[in-house]
């Protein structure tokens, strides 16, 4: 079985401002070299991120290959399950940029629930969420997705979801420019 991971980050972040998102300092790194990092962490066994800017290729490291996409988060989405699906993929481990507190043990854990026939993922007090993990079985209803929707509307629609319960501070979404200066970031035993 190849596990292939991808890394969202192809947003257009414009609840945020001016500056890129992606490249606010968290803990003295860059937004998406933080994601990325702890998707090289995952096990998976090869990493893609998906990106707007070519600029924003420069912030990953060496084993995260950067694929390209303007479209919507529904775009986004085809875009890495078409490189996964290309590198031999058998299961899809999906993370997104702007969750920059994930840890590697939560995405282990998010893939070691995932069977052949089940998808799983992180769960916090609003439900099924990423970073979620999808066999080959779903790989199909995932390209058929439309707009700006990603793989939530799946999660929540199918009752065979294996949820693997998440530290709040985990899945904070960044989509504010203050959330980057008043978030209470996990310890480093939580990492």
């Amino acid at each position: 079985m190849s596990l292939i991971a991808v890394l969202l980050a192809g947003g257009r972040s414009t609840r945020f401002g001016a500056e890129d998102k992606l490249q606010a300092l968290i803990d003295g790194m860059p937004m998406l070299s933080r994601s990325a990092q702890t998707l090289t962490a995952s096990g998976a066994d090869h990493c893609f991120a998906v990106l707007r800017d070519q600029a924003q290729a420069a912030l990953l490291p060496e084993s995260v290959t950067p694929v390209f996409c303007q479209g919507q988060q529904s775009d986004s989405l085809r875009t890495g399950l078409d490189a996964a699906r290309a590198a031999g993929a058998t299961r899809l481990l999906i993370a997104l940029a702007d969750m920059p507190f994930v840890t590697p043990d939560l995405l282990r854990k998010v893939v070691a629930a995932c069977g052949p026939d089940h998808a799983a993922c992180a769960a916090g007090a609003s439900g099924p969420q990423a970073p979620a993990c999808f066999p080959a079985r779903w790989f199909d209803a995932l390209n058929l997705l439309q707009g700006d929707r990603g793989a939530g509307t799946l999660l929540h629609q199918d009752p065979g979801v294996r949820i693997v319960a998440a530290v709040a501070a985990e899945l904070q979404d960044i989509d504010l420019r203050k959330q980057v200066y008043s978030t209470a970031q996990p310890t480093p035993d939580n990492r």
